[in-house]
């Protein structure tokens, strides 16, 4: 295969940037690590509280466990701002 860029033949076995050109994208973009202390403590407390609603409903718990759970969503939605 040729870039339509340089001209240059690559192949798929190619080492360099997943087989790709140098002028091209690479076929998987990583994102970068989230090294926030606030997102990690409340993912925590979200997994916590998710393991509450748990045990509430092993023990029949039902109303309980449904608060939990809803505490658990929004907490999801403040690790997402975090």
């Amino acid at each position: 295969m040729k870039c339509t860029i340089c001209r240059k033949d690559y192949t798929p076995a190619c080492d360099y940037q997943q087989g790709r050109c140098p002028h091209h994208k690479p076929m998987i973009d990583i994102q970068p690590k989230d090294t926030s202390k606030g997102h990690f403590y409340v993912s925590l407390a979200k997994s916590g509280i998710r393991i509450l609603a748990g045990t509430a409903l092993a023990y029949g718990l039902v109303f309980e466990a449904g608060c939990f759970l809803i505490l658990a969503e929004m907490l999801g939605i403040v690790e997402e701002l975090v």
